[in-house]
């Protein structure tokens, strides 16, 4: 425990030290503003989901990413590898620090654009599914950023098929905005996590709760241990 609480406090430095706080909250009001420009009030058990899936999700992949290259850059991940700090431990940290900022910016996204629709237009208060939404979300996103991440030793390396996975991830935001009326798109693994936003707006029914329980927890789970393998593969064996 002292060891995750120590890594949990070196990230937390880490990212204030490059401002990811206050990008994260840039990108959070930027997000808001589009969305209560664009989104008809009526709609926001769709469009909710589309905003966070596309503004959280693929900004919590490139913190990841891009905070995992910094350390490669400096040399800290390879030291890392070769302290008592285990590969769970890591991940764990990274999992604490990066969903939180992803928590925090999907919660003032849809503050900022539901606290302005509501102004002209009679909004109920969004449910707590909003908030297991958003935890899952960021959980997936920050494992997959690991799995990612590790192969790579160069920001420009990483970048390509970080844009490519974070698209594929994006998907499901159409078939919730209702662009695509086929549910095929569901299969994505993202798409169980915005389910549960979607229900903080509009009421689901069984096979929609089924689905966001089950195909949340299964992916969690399995990509848990894919980012511990992931990491202990690309990083520790080859540091030592």
């Amino acid at each position: 425990m002292k060891r995750l609480l120590a890594a949990v406090r070196t990230d937390v430095q880490l990212q204030a030290r490059n401002q990811l706080y206050a990008i994260s909250v840039g990108v959070a009001l930027l997000s808001a503003a589009v969305l209560a420009w664009l989104s008809p009030p009526d709609l926001l058990h769709g469009t909710m989901p589309m905003a966070i899936l596309l503004s959280v999700g693929g900004s919590t992949l490139l913190y990841v990413v891009a905070m995992m290259i910094l350390e490669k850059d400096d040399g800290v991940l390879g030291a890392l590898a070769v302290t008592p700090l285990r590969a769970s431990e890591y991940i764990a940290a990274k999992v604490v620090t990066l969903t939180a900022i992803a928590t925090v910016e999907g919660l003032l996204l849809c503050a900022g654009a539901w606290g302005w629709l509501r102004r002209s237009h009679d909004l109920a208060l969004p449910g707590p599914t909003l908030l297991v939404g958003l935890l899952a979300l960021g959980v997936f996103h920050v494992l997959v950023g690991v799995v990612l991440v590790v192969r790579y030793q160069r920001l420009t390396e990483a970048l390509l098929p970080m844009g490519l996975v974070a698209t594929c991830l994006q998907l499901p935001a159409f078939y919730y905005v209702g662009a695509v009326d086929s549910p095929w798109l569901l299969a994505i693994p993202s798409g169980p996590p915005a389910m549960f936003i979607r229900g903080a707006f509009t009421p689901l029914n069984t096979i929609e709760w089924a689905y966001a329980a089950f195909g949340t927890a299964l992916p969690l789970g399995l990509m848990g241990v894919w980012a511990r393998r992931a990491y202990e593969e690309y990083v520790v064996r080859r540091a030592g």
